[in-house]
């Protein structure tokens, strides 16, 4: 079994994914997008905005051919409508998937560090479901808009995750699970790339798609960390 991971793509921010995706397909035999595939995605039922349309069709192409596995990452609301014009799996925290010979946890990794309180109430005041049941009467242009504040809010956020200690909290919380008995523990969400052992496992980050384009493979025996251009 062959497996694709990537994460962090925030379309557009980066079109090159459709190209990635058309180019790499057929080699795997899962592909696993750990969050944020979407710079900004709410599931309006029946309604996709038109920029991201050219991707939708692709992973849509995609999932025909390959079993395709999306996370819902913190740029991304009630993903699960993507239904609507796709058969891929929605996951909205983690999974635990056995690849091979290896039991793997994968998850976008956004709620792990506990010590990030402003995002944790942020993420949470924007992701209950009172919240999405009022989102949900907003226009979709307007919902855009107010997206791209958001969005500001959250990059500017992302910048000093590694002076807050977010990266070492991953490092931990991928030690826990590894000396619980978990082989691989694979995350994303803080863009930068990690392939790292730890006792007998392993703690990967798959990074970011929009800069320097980095993904992970599982070739059916090991797991590899690349670069794509």
């Amino acid at each position: 079994m062959k497996c694709l991971f990537l994460s962090d793509i925030h379309y557009p921010a980066s079109k090159r994914i459709v190209k990635f995706l058309l180019d790499t397909y057929t080699e795997f035999d899962a592909i696993y997008i750990l969050g944020d595939l979407f710079e900004f995605y709410y599931g309006y039922d029946n309604f996709v905005y038109p920029h991201h349309l050219s991707l939708v069709n692709v992973l849509k192409f995609v999932s025909r051919q390959v079993r395709v596995t999306l996370f819902e990452g913190n740029h991304e609301y009630k993903l699960e409508r993507i239904h609507d014009y796709m058969k891929v799996r929605v996951v909205k925290e983690g999974l635990v998937e056995k690849i091979g010979d290896y039991d793997v946890f994968m998850a976008h990794g956004d709620t792990i560090d506990k010590k990030d309180i402003a995002y944790r109430i942020f993420r949470a005041t924007l992701k209950n479901k009172l919240m999405l049941s009022f989102i949900n009467t907003i226009p979709p242009g307007k919902l855009l808009f107010l997206s791209k504040l958001a969005s500001k809010v959250s990059k500017e956020n992302l910048k000093s995750k590694h002076y807050r200690g977010t990266e070492k909290a991953f490092e931990d919380f991928s030690k826990k699970l590894i000396f619980g008995g978990i082989d691989v523990v694979m995350l994303g969400h803080t863009h930068n790339p990690v392939f790292k052992k730890i006792g007998r496992g392993l703690y990967l980050n798959t990074g970011e798609f929009f800069l320097n384009f980095s993904y992970v493979v599982f070739d059916g025996k090991q797991f590899k960390l690349n670069y794509w251009g």
